[in-house]
């Protein structure tokens, strides 16, 4: 009998239970905010066409559309018919005329009205990371892309939400995979590597800090120095079983929490914890991102 450790996960059905759930709360938080920076950073000109990847309740769409305009046009693609049940309301209310929605795998983009070389610019905001083979999607992505186009896309600073890819490392020591794949990114550099393997060239990265700041909206207050990088948090060696236990019980880690291997992984996270204190046994977690930028030779 094949046990949980050898069964892959599905990436599309993980997305759907993930974001199924957190639709009609998700532009409840500093999301939308992040997302308009993203757009922000696109610099974007009246008549380009826009694609976005895994647009959720339609956070990058939306201002995407205000910027390219009426002779612009903007497609979303996501996965979960509840996020995107919010994204069309928004449209419908508003009677915005150059969005479309399409609900589709962002990691498989064989959609009838999409076709290589369409795009001036891709986003993919707070998604890669949920990508099991991310240099894979990029790749593909490229494809659509106009000769001189631009992609846009982010990846989380690996002492951001450090208890979650603290869980992932301790999944993939016992071989059982989460809904997240965080650990191939460790630096803007491992990025800017897959970028570079996709095709895209003239890169370069913004690093931003996501949750409020200084009652601003203004992006400037959230550029961050990657060399001092916001704390958000400071933890201690002492507090393993604190997080663990805070997240233990969440869906995306399940399968860690079988009876079988719930022992294990907390022994296994507690050497993972440790790993990340400084001399004084403090742990700081980081608030931030990596934002990438890369464009298509031509």
């Amino acid at each position: 009998m094949a046990t949980e450790a050898t069964i892959p996960r599905n990436q599309a059905q993980d997305a759907q239970k993930l974001y199924d759930d957190r639709a009609a709360s998700y532009d409840n938080t500093w999301h939308p905010r992040f997302a308009r920076h993203i757009v922000e950073l696109a610099h974007l000109q009246p008549g380009e066409k826009v694609l976005d990847l895994a647009c959720g309740t339609g956070l990058v769409t939306f201002p995407a559309s205000t910027g390219v305009g009426e002779t612009g046009h903007v497609t979303g693609i996501d996965v979960s018919s509840g996020m995107l049940a919010q994204a069309r309301a928004k449209r419908k209310k508003h009677g915005i005329g150059n969005i479309t929605f399409h609900q589709h795998s962002i990691t498989d983009l064989r959609v009838d009205s999409l076709h290589a070389n369409q795009f001036d610019v891709i986003f993919c905001a707070s998604a890669l990371v949920l990508l099991e083979h991310p240099g894979q999607a990029l790749q593909d992505w490229t494809r659509y892309l106009k000769p001189g186009g631009r992609l846009i896309t982010d990846v989380t600073h690996p002492e951001c939400q450090i208890s979650l890819i603290t869980f992932e490392r301790v999944g993939r020591r016992l071989g059982r995979s989460l809904p997240f794949y965080r650990v191939p990114f460790q630096q803007p550099e491992d990025l800017q590597r897959m970028l570079e393997d996709a095709g895209l060239r003239n890169i370069y990265f913004t690093f931003l800090s996501q949750l409020g700041h200084r009652a601003s909206e203004d992006i400037v207050a959230f550029k961050e120095d990657l060399a001092e990088p916001r704390i958000e948090a400071t933890y201690t060696v002492e507090d393993t079983d604190l997080m663990f236990d805070k997240h233990i019980g969440q869906w995306a880690a399940e399968p860690l929490s079988t009876p079988d291997v719930i022992q294990k992984a907390r022994e296994i996270f507690k050497e993972e914890w440790a790993k990340l204190a400084d001399e004084s046994g403090r742990i700081q977690e980081v608030d931030g991102v990596f934002v990438g930028i890369g464009r298509k030779p031509g």
